[in-house]
């Protein structure tokens, strides 16, 4: 830390290691709405939700506790400036991709130079539980994630690098604690 104190910003990137239920819960999910444009106006004045709506629901919920509980959760750190603009040297944006353009390094080169250094801990979302996860890890874990689990890291590095940093507003907590 430094004299003023300052601390660099952070962000957990959710990761849900058992995506195999994906296609299992869209099919519940899709069941439960057929389910429900079947239930005419008359049967819901009785009783809102079937006895089969209900047990889909029930699948439905099981199916995310699931997923919940294969999520790790996976704790970044910005970069010193000076850390950061080494591996944007090291990294330059291709002449020829608008992308790397607009963001001024080699966006397929520099997440995997940069995500080693970021990485500052990891736990299991239902059990805060310490996960054995480190930046020495990224590069042998990160090639079994989707294109969309890669894109939640870098969007987060990125993020958390160049992103802001006055204090944010929350315009619901000001509400709630202004009722």
């Amino acid at each position: 830390m430094s004299k003023l104190g300052i601390t660099r910003p952070t962000a957990v990137v959710d990761l849900v290691t058992n995506l195999d239920l994906l296609a299992d819960h869209q099919a519940a999910r899709e069941e439960l709405d057929r389910l429900n444009r079947l239930t005419t106006a008359a049967e819901r004045l009785n009783n809102p939700y079937s006895a089969d709506m209900r047990k889909v629901a029930k699948k439905i919920a099981d199916l995310e506790a699931q997923m919940d509980e294969s999520t790790v959760c996976v704790k970044l750190k910005a970069l010193k400036r000076s850390e950061y603009a080494e591996l944007v040297a090291a990294h330059p944006a291709r002449e020829d991709n608008d992308v790397d353009g607009h963001f001024g390094f080699n966006t397929d080169t520099f997440a995997d130079a940069a995500m080693p250094r970021s990485i500052v801990a990891a736990w299991k979302k239902g059990t805060n539980k310490k996960v054995d996860f480190t930046g020495d890890d990224w590069a042998e874990v990160s090639e079994e994630f989707t294109d969309a689990q890669y894109s939640d890291f870098t969007s987060a590095l990125i993020g958390i690098n160049r992103q802001a940093t006055a204090v944010p507003f929350s315009q619901t907590a000001s509400a709630v604690n202004r009722s």
